[in-house]
């Protein structure tokens, strides 16, 4: 889901455009036969602060456009989320929770029956009816311009089968159907869509929804401006205003809280925390993110072909000493490129841990143990490689800095490559773009094959290190077909020891997520990672 450090995401890479677009898979909370609805606490009613005129966000990017066809980056979706409601939400434990719908049934494998309530209005006056909820799904299917249609490509059918019924049809079972839906199926008034055209999602008509904000300017360069909806099914938010600014430097967005110009800040970079931490008015808040990074090598590509070249890697990464400087400890050192929070989630913290004493332990860092592994390989006398660097993640530079001069040490040149987020973004899936690469993923999800689902196998739809070979693929089929923890976790398992074995990527970091908010503002419940599937403005009020 969502990520922070810098730039766009989409959901796939973190804060890239490519991202938040590209994976999700389903949380299995609250997906049994027959869901009946109540407003959940964690994500739903109206906050416990006082009434304010005005709350102004800092962003690091403004928002591309509302309508999330076009564009899904995490700075985007911010603002998307505050005025757009959707059929299914998340709670605070990524779990999916009715929303629009008041319940959801699957009769059969193939087949979700979506009960929508009949109390919800545009911000026009006009009811929401079946039909605008049917149409909301159905414009990201099929042959669909949607930058979101790949993730509902087994939709064949979207239907109003009554006037509070919307059933959808798939050509095979999809486990992330129901999350999709929570993150992706912004409700949109179909009337007002069709008379929009090719200007929808655009100032001058940016969307008409059902959400707590209505949307009173925008622009693509700037930010947002965002008005309360007073006839809220789920209750009037406490703020009348909502402001989103966009500041893509950290001190200055620093320099604008410590001012009061801005009342919060969205994924506030944990490079530059320590700052933050300092500041008199405002309460820096962490929480654990499903943020991922790793070093993905191309599998299929010399000299990353050869599994002692990919070895030498591992042993010149000092993951323990880059903490502190790359996060100020607001991080871990990963295990696998599954998000730690997904197994803690999952298994809890004592299975987690059981799971990861299981894997094949990543390699020490050793200067010598790098050496022994390469020249084993075919690339004794060492290599020559490019490696981009998002410009906009602060940590990328100076870890890939740092393996460059250890790498010199084995008569490996590294060129570390300043990029736009991009460009980054782009090379992550361009098959003629350098085989070693830097790879930040925020999760949407608590499910734990999320990642795993797209990055093994061959028919993994964002394997950026092209791995893959007959024994995985069996295993990420099992793992794609399960529908629960005990039919997952098997084949899970070994394929995350397989990779453990064969190193493909590079776990390197789970991160924390961290926002500043004014001390004049409270969120109630406190900020959640997974707040992006949930009608967040809700929460927010003033303190009193």
């Amino acid at each position: 889901m969502p990520a922070a450090e810098g730039g766009a995401m989409t959901m796939l890479t973190k804060r890239s455009s490519i991202a938040l677009a590209m994976i999700v898979s389903l949380v299995l909370g609250a997906c049994g036969s027959d869901n009946d609805t109540t407003s959940p606490d964690t994500s739903g009613s109206a906050a416990a602060g006082v009434e304010v005129d005005k709350m102004v966000w800092g962003i690091q990017s403004p928002p591309a456009s509302m309508d999330i066809a076009k564009a899904g980056d995490v700075p985007t979706q911010r603002v998307q989320t505050a005025a757009f409601d959707r059929l299914l939400i998340t709670d605070d434990t990524g779990a999916v929770q009715p929303w629009i719908a008041t319940k959801f049934e699957n009769p059969d494998p193939l087949t979700w029956v979506f009960t929508i309530r009949d109390d919800v209005k545009f911000w026009d006056g006009t009811p929401l009816t079946s039909e605008d909820v049917a149409y909301s799904i159905a414009r990201h299917t099929g042959d669909s311009t949607s930058i979101q249609a790949h993730l509902f490509e087994l939709v064949t059918d979207v239907k109003a089968t009554d006037s509070t019924t919307v059933t959808v049809t798939l050509s095979a079972a999809d486990l992330s159907l129901l999350a999709n839906l929570a993150l992706y199926a912004q409700i949109h008034q179909k009337r007002y869509d069709e008379e929009a055209g090719d200007a929808l999602g655009g100032p001058d008509k940016p969307g008409m929804g059902t959400g707590p904000y209505s949307i009173t300017s925008f622009s693509s360069a700037d930010g947002a401006t965002l008005t309360r909806n007073d006839a809220y099914w789920a209750g009037r938010p406490k703020v009348k205003t909502l402001e989103f600014k966009a500041i893509s430097d950290p001190d200055t967005a620093r320099l604008a809280m410590s001012s009061g110009e801005i009342d919060g800040f969205f994924d506030v970079p944990l490079i530059a925390t320590r700052q933050w931490d300092q500041l008199g008015n405002a309460t820096m808040t962490y929480v654990q993110g499903a943020y991922n990074d790793m070093l993905s090598m191309d599998t299929t590509r010399a000299p990353f072909d050869d599994v002692n070249v990919r070895v030498a890697m591992a042993h010149l990464i000092d993951r323990d000493a880059l903490l502190g400087p790359l996060f100020n400890g607001r991080a871990s050192t990963a295990f696998t490129i599954v998000p730690a929070i997904q197994f803690t989630s999952s298994l809890g913290d004592d299975g987690a841990k059981q799971f990861y004493g299981d894997l094949t332990p990543f390699p020490e860092f050793s200067i010598d143990k790098a050496k022994e592994a390469l020249a084993k390989s075919a690339s004794p006398d060492g290599f020559t490689v490019d490696l981009p660097v998002d410009t906009t993640q602060p940590w990328m530079s100076p870890l890939a800095q740092n393996l460059a001069e250890n790498a010199k040490q084995l008569g490996i040149t590294i060129n570390v490559k300043q990029v736009s987020s991009a460009d980054w973004g782009a090379g992550l899936t361009d098959p003629s773009a350098s085989p070693l690469q830097l790879v930040a993923l925020g999760a949407g999800t608590s499910w734990p094959n999320e990642l795993t689902g797209i990055m093994f196998g061959t028919n993994g739809g964002f394997n950026t290190a092209r791995y893959g070979n007959a024994a995985l693929d069996a295993l990420m089929d099992k793992a794609n077909a399960a529908s629960t923890l005990d039919d997952l976790m098997p084949p899970l398992t070994d394929a995350l020891k397989m990779a453990s074995d064969d190193l493909p990527y590079l776990p390197l970091f789970d991160e924390q997520v961290a926002i500043a908010i004014s001390d004049e503002f409270v969120w109630e419940g406190g900020y959640s990672y997974w707040s992006l599937g949930q009608a967040w403005p809700l929460r927010l009020g003033g303190a009193g």
